[in-house]
């Protein structure tokens, strides 16, 4: 009998929350015989992504958040408050359809706006063999923004009510999400720390992007900021310094986003389209875990799945942490560089001279044979512990289907 399980990503800003429940996803599908993976996601390139095997997708309407607790559409042109009755509607039907053996959340207890309330719900009341399992990222914000907020929207009645267990992508000693976020004591015996969550390359892939681009064997940055809704500033300075960098024979590699508003696009390539092949500009691509395998240095913004990846390759890295509308980058940043793990510089005091600087000093200590040492108490291996969970839970579901 095939296993259903179906993953939630709300979605509503940048690529972050799809990619990790999508390594997830992919990697059971890859690892657990028999299973039959559904995504709903609100990620317009969901697309661009080519899932394996057993996974497919369901798009859902998009959203953008425009505060703290308020949402907009972002395609159609009706209010917030009928996509997110579309977006409910649309939930519920697949998870009646679709059936799932386990409901997997990314992140949103709630959903947007509430919207997977009616659905949790009905779950529980009409499908009590399923289990309900929570993903949380290492940092959310302070304690001091989330504990409120989370208290304004009953966050804590909806994680004692509805979940079984909460999987938490990171390393206690980055972050602690059940003690400081104040998670009642039933709440913290079903909080599980599995360890980070990343998406590898394939092996032979490095190679064949070597081939592809005809890349030579040169220094080489790769500068990346996620989404790129937001990363502008970045990749601004960073296009100040590349074409000193490329006077000095350091290749760059910059990925806007698929985000970025397509005017600063233009800008930054029309800027840096006179240093030729010796700046490479892409607005996205799948395969960023292959180009740091080429890279010598990364220079990023810190959202999770960029850290994941840039401190997983093992190459000296620069980290420039958003720090509005959140301070999630910035604690994320701040404690990885208290750990030796990587370089932070604060977005006020961002610089064409600034990154240059910075860049030189690690492109340097490269040369000289440093690499970030990993501490033992960060590891990679998310992906097999929740897929150990999961193996877990299916098992428990289908004894309850079949006791019920």
């Amino acid at each position: 009998m095939k296993r259903r399980i179906l993953f939630y990503s709300h979605d509503t800003f940048g690529l972050g929350h799809f990619r990790r429940s999508l390594t997830v996803a992919s990697y059971l599908a890859r690892h657990l015989d028999d299973v039959a993976v559904l995504m709903l996601t609100g990620l317009d390139s969901a697309a661009a992504f080519e899932p394996p095997l057993g996974v497919d997708f369901v798009k859902l309407p998009g959203v953008w958040k425009s505060g703290q607790d308020e949402y907009r559409s972002r395609h159609l042109r009706v209010s917030f408050a009928r996509v997110r009755r579309i977006r409910r509607e649309l939930v519920r039907g697949v998870v009646r359809a679709f059936d799932p053996h386990l409901f997997v959340v990314d992140n949103a207890p709630r959903g947007v706006g509430g919207e997977l309330l009616s659905t949790l719900s009905y779950l529980r009341e009409r499908r009590p063999a399923t289990r309900i399992a929570l993903t949380l990222r290492d940092v959310l914000d302070t304690p001091e923004n989330i504990v409120p907020h989370w208290k304004k929207q009953g966050i804590p009645e909806v994680l004692e009510q509805f979940y079984d267990e909460i999987w938490i992508a990171g390393s206690r000693a980055v972050f602690d999400p059940p003690a400081l976020y104040e998670f009642s004591k039933t709440v913290r015996r079903r909080a599980q720390y599995c360890g980070y969550v990343v998406r590898a390359s394939a092996r032979g892939d490095a190679e064949r992007l070597r081939e592809e681009l005809r890349l030579e064997d040169r220094p080489r940055v790769v500068v990346s900021c996620g989404g790129g809704g937001d990363g502008f500033a970045l990749v601004d300075a960073y296009a100040g310094a590349a074409p000193r960098l490329a006077r000095d024979g350091i290749d760059s590699v910059i990925f806007l986003g698929p985000d970025m508003p397509a005017p600063q696009r233009r800008e930054i390539r029309t800027r840096l389209l006179p240093l030729g092949d010796r700046a490479l500009v892409f607005d996205f691509r799948p395969d960023i875990p292959a180009f740091l395998e080429v890279a010598t240095v990364s220079v990023s913004m810190a959202g999770y799945n960029t850290v994941c990846e840039v401190v997983a390759s093992g190459k000296p890295a620069l980290l420039v942490p958003r720090t509005t509308p959140r301070l999630e980058q910035w604690l994320r940043a701040a404690a990885l560089q208290r750990l030796g793990v990587a370089s932070v510089l604060h977005p006020g005091a961002l610089s064409a001279e600034a990154i240059e600087h910075s860049v030189r000093d690690l492109l340097e200590r490269a040369a000289r044979g440093w690499k970030p040492a990993l501490p033992e108490s960060i590891d990679f291996a998310g992906a097999g512990r929740i897929a150990r969970r999961v193996r877990k839970h299916l098992a428990a579901t289908l004894a309850r289907g079949q006791s019920a």
